[in-house]
This record gives structure tokens, C-alpha cells and sequence, in this order.
């Protein structure tokens, strides 16, 4: 997985842009050896605006360093819902799992008798809705006989 220069930067290295993504990778990985390489690859070739752009975009990050976009945003914090919702989409998938889980969590105590009520009061307010659901795209669907 290597860095990628995005946007207008990478449109002004131009030809150079593989060898200066190459450079930032050996960078971040403390390969000074190849990091080295790379820029005297660049140095050999004829004067060009993007020869210049190209050594002065490693200068900026031999300097001030070199943060990917993964690196620079914070993991955000997940919430009970967030977590709930991918229990959702994976019980979308397969409903045995859940079902394994809950047993699992009875049996070691995890889980009451009025944690349960609650799961199932709220299992029957969702069998409700889907049945409304289908009734109302019952009673809105264009008829057959019409064409």
C-alpha cells in the first residue's frame, strides 16, 4: 500500500509523481538509503519545471514530514447505536449468530429476564411495523387492472 499524491500536487509533479510517491515511502519507512536514491534519480534528469517542483515538494517533507490522510484524522469514537446498527446489518446476514449469542449470554448471566422482555417487546413493535409497511404498499400500489 503505498502513498499517493492527490489532486493538483500530483498533476504538478507530473512525470515525477511515481518517483517522489516512491521517495515518501521510503520516508515513512526510514529507508534513508533508497529515500537517497530516489532523489538523485530526480537530480539526474534535465532541468524542467517539474524536475523543480518535484525536489522542492521533497524538501517541504523532508522538513515539516510526511502525515497520510489516515494518519491525520482521529478514529472516531463508536456509540452503542453505531455499534447496534453493524449488529443490524450483520444480523441482515445471518440470524443464527444472534440467536448463539443470546443463549451464550443467558446461560453465563450477562443477561435478565427483563433485558429479554424488553429485546422481545421491541421485536414485537418491529413485526408490527413490517406488517404495516406491507398493508400500506397494499392499499397505495397501482392496481393490475390498470395499464
Amino acid at each position: 500500500m503505498g502513498f499517493k499524491i492527490p489532486g493538483p500536487k500530483g498533476a504538478a509533479l507530473g512525470e515525477f509523481k511515481p518517483q517522489c510517491e516512491a521517495w515518501v515511502d521510503a520516508f515513512m519507512a526510514g529507508d534513508q538509503f533508497k529515500a537517497e536514491q530516489v532523489r538523485k534519480a530526480i537530480e539526474s534528469q534535465p532541468k524542467s519545471k517539474e524536475k523543480e517542483i518535484a525536489l522542492a515538494y521533497l524538501d517541504k517533507k523532508a522538513k515539516v514530514g510526511v502525515q497520510s490522510r489516515a494518519a491525520a484524522q482521529a478514529p472516531a469514537k463508536k456509540t452503542p447505536i453505531d455499534t447496534m446498527r453493524l449488529a443490524i446489518n450483520l444480523l441482515v446476514l445471518s440470524r443464527k449468530p444472534f440467536a448463539e449469542a443470546l443463549l451464550e449470554a443467558v446461560q453465563s448471566d450477562k443477561i435478565t429476564e427483563a433485558m429479554l422482555q424488553e429485546i422481545k417487546m421491541v421485536c414485537d413493535s418491529a413485526i408490527v411495523a413490517v406488517k404495516r409497511h406491507s398493508e400500506f404498499r397494499d392499499i397505495f400500489r397501482v392496481p393490475d387492472s390498470i395499464k
